[in-house]
């Protein structure tokens, strides 16, 4: 038993390894018409979506953004020199800064972005941006006009006709308007007028078909949000700090004017930030010369008196020695009252919370590393907080952490602003002290002329410190004329030649590879699921029990083949089987064969009724017993009576003359199943089923038993012990593989008798290794009758 086992193992694997080709393309080609189907569905989809997709291209530019690690050449070395402040950039925050809603409101005002003109056709719309015959400016526009499309058609040179419809009310208006009238209209007031480009000529031309535009108004928040999502930014490597600008539009000169404008405007704003600077140093500046220049008006006046009433031209050599002396200790004074009094003015800025982004402490000699860094941190976090304001309101968490950020540096910079102002007094008040030793050194100066080094001593350190700031006033109007954007165009806007989609070969690619796998994938999973059994390899695999034959699908509305058209494939068919059937009796002269399947609709007495005609006329007596006596078939489709049958002979009720039938077939008699019994099961175990078989046998040559299904019922199994040959009827796409389990079990377990298999209801396709594969001869003449021809010969197995 144990070799048996694993003898069946090892041909279930022989079986499973020899795998076909053939045989399995074959299992998708039989679907072919499905794949032109498919095919022909997903090329018109690609089709249509080439032809009715609007053209998009790529539009791109790069540029060189001066980042903290750039080398600074030009006006960044000049602000240095002159110690004038420079924020350094950060390749984010400059990305951010090109999609800041700021920079694009600007963009958008100077290009014409606000109403899009498209030219309607018979099928499609096609937009044609500043192409369009006319140009819209409007006073003033509503709610209405941004959320409905206005219908423009030309009607001559001078006029044409506006039309719309507010889905909202379903007010609709319809009029006739010369080009450049102000038209006053419920959604707004608008004006029409003609561009260069129009053409009286073609206008005027009724034939002219390319008249009618439709508009569309959009708002500047709707195209600020609309190119912040389309317009792509990004470092092409980590190494540099060079990026890319890039928008997709399906109108490649206005993705052109986009990308330049927003450059140009860009590096303009770059400009404007870094003179912000020099510009604010610059105010203070020159608000504190219009008062020294005030304060030394005013002290000379009052020298060249107070010579002139003294009677003193100059003073002595030992008062000039004092003075001068006193003037360098007065510079140094006088210059740490002016950093004092520029702390104090950024001080106030800062407890004020106004914007730092614009103070310069270098400017003025405040070179404090700390203090410079907390300016620009604070820059930093309000430019982070604006970014974060464009997308969430105040209570969010990212924004409400931001603020606490900046309020946390802002402490720390008013900290560092008091920690400065104590050291520049206590600097102060060091030089007052060395001041008050040169002043009683003064004390020995005769009166008069003490008084006007006094004078003189006062109007030498305003005129220091106004030469001072005017060297400053000098060093910013050199930074501002100076200043030029550090950031430079690599590559200028540029368009792709064609459109980065749709392209056409993709599309017919994908609808080719869609195509073939949508139909593939439905047909294997169809093919995995179905648990039917489709052809002879199934069957070898399920079971070792032999083949008998292979009967063709019919579609005859006759059963009764065999005897109807005895030249057909099928009545061929079972003349092979009535030769195989030879091998499995070794040549016994009175033949009992037993015909079964496992459910019913396998075609069990369709084979039962073909294979008794074709035995029959060979010349042997044969016997068909209608042993289904729960379903009786056999009567109808040779229209014999069933009063009398198997069930009345073995009640005793008829005697077997009576229930035999003659047919019209030579050699051939029925035995209808009878009346329906209640217990068909003990009937056939009955000892009268003996002795009606034992009886048969002596009259007939052949018996054959059309049986109930083995796997509803328990008679084919009874009436196994009166078989010679045991014959399951297995149909294809309609027996279940389990099927195939259950008999080979009854096969292992010996509770049928020489059993074998009959393929039945076959289609080409299922054969699996081919027709009459060891199983007859003759049976391809009338195959090649039938079938001519290059592909009935290749598709055929």
């Amino acid at each position: 038993m144990t070799n048996n086992n694993e003898n069946n193992i090892a041909y279930q694997q022989e079986v499973e390894d020899d795998f076909n080709i053939k045989q399995f393309f074959l299992t998708y080609l039989r679907f072919w018409y499905v794949y032109v189907f498919v095919l022909s569905i997903t090329f018109s989809m690609a089709y249509f979506y080439n032809w009715f997709s609007k053209p998009v291209y790529n539009v791109s530019a790069k540029i060189l953004i001066k980042d903290d690690k750039s080398t600074s050449i030009g006006t960044e070395d000049i602000l240095k020199d002159l110690n004038v402040y420079s924020v350094s950039k950060n390749i984010e925050n400059e990305i951010e800064i090109f999609q800041s809603r700021q920079l694009l409101k600007e963009v958008i005002d100077r290009l014409e972005l606000d109403v899009l003109y498209y030219l309607v056709g018979n099928v499609k719309k096609s937009e044609v941006y500043t192409e369009s015959p006319f140009k819209i400016t409007y006073d003033s526009l509503n709610f209405f006009a941004y959320n409905n499309y206005v219908y423009i058609t030309i009607l001559n040179e001078n006029q044409f006709e506006l039309s719309y419809e507010i889905e909202q009310t379903k007010d609709t208006y319809k009029k006739k308007h010369s080009f450049g009238e102000k038209i006053y209209l419920p959604i707004g007031i608008i004006t029409v007028n003609k561009r260069a480009l129009f053409d009286n000529d073609l206008f005027n031309n009724s034939s002219y078909e390319k008249r009618d535009f439709r508009i569309k108004f959009n708002s500047i928040n709707n195209n600020i949000d609309f190119y912040q999502a389309k317009l792509n930014i990004a470092l092409l490597n980590k190494q540099s700090s060079v990026i890319q600008l890039s928008i997709e539009d399906v109108v490649p000169q206005r993705g052109l004017d986009f990308i330049n404008t927003l450059i140009a405007v860009y590096l303009e704003h770059d400009v404007k930030e870094k003179n912000k600077i020099a510009s604010s140093t610059a105010n203070f500046i020159t608000e504190q010369l219009n008062a020294i220049s005030d304060e030394l008006k005013t002290i000379e006046i009052e020298r060249q008196n107070f010579k002139i009433e003294k009677g003193i031209t100059d003073v002595s050599n030992k008062s000039q020695q004092i003075l001068e002396r006193v003037q360098l200790k007065d510079n140094e004074i006088s210059n740490i009252n002016l950093q004092l009094s520029f702390i104090e003015y950024l001080q106030k800025y800062v407890e004020e919370n106004k914007s730092i982004s614009n103070i310069a402490p270098s400017s003025l000699g405040i070179n404090d590393p700390l203090l410079v860094r907390l300016i620009s941190q604070i820059t930093d976090l309000e430019i982070e907080k604006q970014k974060l304001e464009q997308s969430y309101n105040q209570e969010t968490p990212a924004i409400v952490a931001i603020n606490n950020k900046i309020k946390f540096t802002r402490n720390t910079l008013l900290q560092n602003i008091e920690s400065i102002k104590n050291g520049l007094q206590t600097s102060k008040k060091e030089l007052q002290i060395s001041m008050n030793s040169l002043e009683n050194e003064m004390g020995t100066i005769p009166k008069t002329e003490r008084e006007l080094v006094g004078i003189e001593r006062e109007y030498r350190v305003k005129e220091s410190l106004y030469l001072y700031l005017l060297q400053k006033e000098a060093e910013t109007s050199i930074a501002l004329a100076a200043s030029v954007s550090d950031n430079r165009i690599i590559e200028e806007a540029r368009s792709t030649s064609y459109p980065i989609r749709p392209i056409p070969k993709k599309s017919y690619s994908l609808a080719l590879l869609l195509g073939l796998l949508i139909p593939t994938g439905v047909i294997f999973a169809f093919e995995q699921f179905n648990d039917t059994v489709r052809d002879k390899k199934t069957i070898e695999k399920f079971t070792k029990i032999p083949m008998l034959g292979i009967v063709g699908y019919s579609k005859e509305h006759y059963a009764l083949v065999v005897s109807e058209k005895p030249k057909s494939l099928i009545a061929e068919s079972f003349r092979t089987i009535r030769t195989n059937l030879k091998y499995f009796l070794n040549g016994k002269a009175k033949e009992t064969i037993l015909i079964t399947s496992s459910v019913g609709s396998e075609g069990k007495t369709f084979s039962s009724m073909n294979l008794s005609i074709i035995i029959a006329l060979s010349g042997k007596k044969t016997v068909l017993l209608g042993l289904d006596l729960r379903k009786p078939k056999i009567v109808n489709d040779f229209d014999i009576p069933n009063e009398k049958g198997i069930s009345s002979y073995l009640i005793g009720a008829e005697p077997l003359t009576a229930i035999v039938q003659k047919t019209s077939i030579e050699n051939l008699s029925i035995i209808p199943s009878g009346p329906i019994p209640p217990n068909p099961s003990e009937l056939i175990m009955s000892e009268k089923m003996d002795e009606l078989i034992n009886q048969l046998k002596q009259e007939f040559d052949t018996i054959i038993i059309d049986s109930p299904p083995v796997g509803l019922v328990t008679d084919a199994l009874l009436l196994s012990k009166y078989a010679d040959v045991t014959i399951f009827v297995v149909r294809q796409n309609v027996s279940k593989k389990e099927y195939l389990t259950q008999i080979n079990q009854l096969y292992k377990e010996n509770r049928i008798k020489n059993p074998s298999i009959l393929f039945n209801a076959v289609k080409l396709s299922g054969l699996g290794y081919g027709y009459g594969y060891g199983y007859g001869y003759g049976y391809g003449y009338y195959e090649e009758n039938e079938e001519k021809g290059f592909f009935k010969r290749l598709f055929k197995k």
